[in-house]
């Protein structure tokens, strides 16, 4: 039964991208099916019974013209629709169901991402969302057609030899139920190797993805990574071995069962009712033996697709689990849109652990952020400051406590409109294969004024000479993906990107996760000294392990096991002689000793 939804599922996907494709698959194949069943049952009858009864060849010459235009009819249609119709309407498909598809992801929660079984979900369906779509509507329209056919046959059938009827049916049933357990191998089978071809398709991406390109000839990574794909391949094989045997022996069972079952017994029995028992004359018996050739046919086929019926189903069971996703962190189109002025932030004895972990990431933390001030968390790897930023940022919500902004729980606020008060720059921050304006805005620019604030925004960056170096400027497309003239910035360049997004977006509250990680000190200072003049009128939150960048906020933060360990001004953190101050000192050091 969940087979039949799901099929019916993605059925109804492909009504909406395209009703008359699907109106017109099934048109085709009823179409292609009657033609069959009139020409080996009905026309060949009627030939067979011109000559029996004496009619002239004009009389046949007749038949054989209609028959003809018919068939001149369908290949005129079938023509069309697969040459012209099939490849335009595909497009419009293809466009519909990934779209749907990358609104869907966008829209999934974060913790998705980082949930093994979801994502392998997730991966199975966005690999075969079209192809399994145009399947499941194909092998839909050949059973519409099939059990037209099987419907006609068997009441020509019934007019003559209803008893052998029950019998094909019977054959039929035993044929669906072999295919279904075939499919079901197969399926555990893909199901099986996920894991498996998730491995050939990251390892695929460190061979030719640019990102791994110069770790990759500076060592021997390649041969950890080839051992990888060999374990990989290996495992798959063998689950493969197993599971297509089996499923092999199936096969040749029920080809052997089929034929003995229907096609010789059917036959045979009707060949011994003409001959030896008088039951009916020759055109008579050219009639049953091919309405019951076509009736036998037809539920072979209909067994075969019966068993991709049931496939198309439980793949498609990976993609309505996808889009029927509930969102735990939704829209909220009712709730309150922030104001348009600057906010005060408040974490209240906040706490978090990630789905799937026992122990907590945050535990207990309470921060007040008045309206204006630059903060800064500080700490070591792994303390919990990019978790704190996605609390705020409500990427995830929290565990226990609660977020306030200007004294409202963040919940209440509708989600969007919440968001776009923060202009982030995250550590793993993104480059996209689009235009200097692009990446800076996150969308394309609309105006002139688009196109100033993003131009302002990258030289606010730091970044200005060098787009002033490139010969399109603003228009400069970054990386070689869509463009060969692209070009390629460094770690720092890059990261000053990033930045620009937060200079550019007209938010109130300004987050940058490690805004300097890729930048020598010289830019690193720069950058700080141009991100406080930009963000003058904002509340900044920036979060860095180098210490120095810290020295300016209003507020310093330090993180600690996901705990506030120490909190203050520089000058009082300093003179707390603290963790803080130790921390301080040692890096100072560092980069003493470093210059000289």
């Amino acid at each position: 039964m969940k087979s039949f939804k799901n099929n019916f599922y993605m059925l109804r996907l492909m009504c909406e991208a395209t009703p008359l494709r699907v109106v017109c698959h099934i048109i085709r194949w009823i179409w292609f099916r009657a033609g069959e069943l009139f020409y080996s049952v009905f026309m060949l009858r009627f030939i067979m019974k011109a000559i029996e009864d004496g009619k002239n060849f004009g009389y046949i010459i007749g038949l054989l013209l209609i028959m003809l235009c018919y068939s001149a009819l369908l290949s005129l249609f079938s023509s069309w629709f697969d040459e012209w119709y099939v490849p335009k309407t595909d497009v419009t498909i293809q466009e519909y169901l990934l779209e749907k598809m990358y609104k869907k992801a966008i829209e999934c929660d974060l913790s998705c991402y980082e949930n093994p079984e979801f994502y392998d979900k997730y991966t199975r369906a966005s690999s075969e969302i079209l192809t399994r779509a145009k399947k499941t509507l194909d092998n839909f329209s050949r059973m519409v057609g099939i059990f037209v056919t099987v419907v006609s046959s068997a009441v020509v059938i019934a007019v003559w030899e209803p008893v052998v009827i029950p019998f094909i049916i019977f054959c039929g049933v035993i044929s669906v139920l072999i295919d279904k357990k075939r499919t079901m191998m197969k399926y555990k089978c893909m199901t099986e190797t996920t894991p498996q071809r998730r491995t050939f398709e990251y390892v695929k991406r460190t061979v030719y993805l640019q990102d791994y390109a110069k770790e990759m000839r500076l060592g021997n990574i390649f041969l950890p990574m080839l051992g990888y794909f060999n374990n990989a391949l290996k495992r798959a094989l063998e689950i493969i071995h197993h599971y297509y045997g089996m499923e092999a022996w199936l096969r040749a069972f029920r080809e052997l069962f089929m034929s003995l079952g229907t096609y010789l017994a059917v036959q045979s029995f009707i060949v011994f009712r003409y001959i030896e028992q008088h039951a009916y004359n020759l055109s008579d018996v050219i009639t049953v033996i091919n309405a019951a050739t076509i009736l036998q046919r037809n539920v072979y086929s209909f067994s075969w697709n019966m068993a991709d019926f049931i496939e198309n189903g439980l793949y498609a069971e990976n993609l309505k689990i996808f889009f029927d996703y509930k969102t735990k962190i939704t829209e909220n189109e009712n709730g309150i849109i922030p104001q348009n002025t600057l906010h005060h932030l408040t974490l209240k004895n906040v706490s978090f652990t990630y789905e799937g972990q026992t122990k907590p990431t945050i535990k207990n933390i309470s921060i007040d952020i008045p309206k204006g001030q630059k903060v800064a968390f500080v700490g070591h790897n792994g303390a919990g400051k990019s978790t704190l930023v996605k609390l705020i940022m409500r990427l995830y919500d929290v565990t226990e406590g609660e977020i306030l902004l200007d004294g409202r729980n963040i919940k209440e606020y509708k989600l969007s409109d919440y968001r776009h008060s923060f202009g982030t720059v995250f550590q793993d921050f993104k480059i996209f294969a689009a235009d200097i304006d692009e990446n800076v805005l996150l969308y394309p620019p609309k105006n002139d004024e688009d196109r100033k604030r993003a131009r302002k925004a990258v030289n606010e960056s730091g970044l200005g000479d060098k787009v002033d170096s490139l010969e399109k400027g603003m228009k400069t497309q970054l990386t070689r993906e869509f463009d060969d003239e692209g070009t390629i910035l460094s770690g720092g360049e890059f990261q000053k990107i990033a930045v620009a997004r937060v200079f550019a977006k007209q938010s109130h509250i300004a987050i940058l996760d490690e805004p300097s990680s890729a930048l020598d000190p010289i830019s690193e200072y720069e950058m700080f000294e141009n991100m406080m003049k930009a963000c003058k009128d904002k509340t900044v939150i920036f979060i860095s392990h180098r210490l120095s960048s810290a020295v300016s906020a209003d507020m310093i933060y330090l993180l600690e096991n996901g705990e506030v360990a120490e909190k203050g001004t520089h000058k009082e953190l300093m003179d707390m002689g603290g963790k803080y101050a130790k921390m301080f000192e040692m890096q100072s050091k560092q980069y003493r000793e470093g210059r000289e």
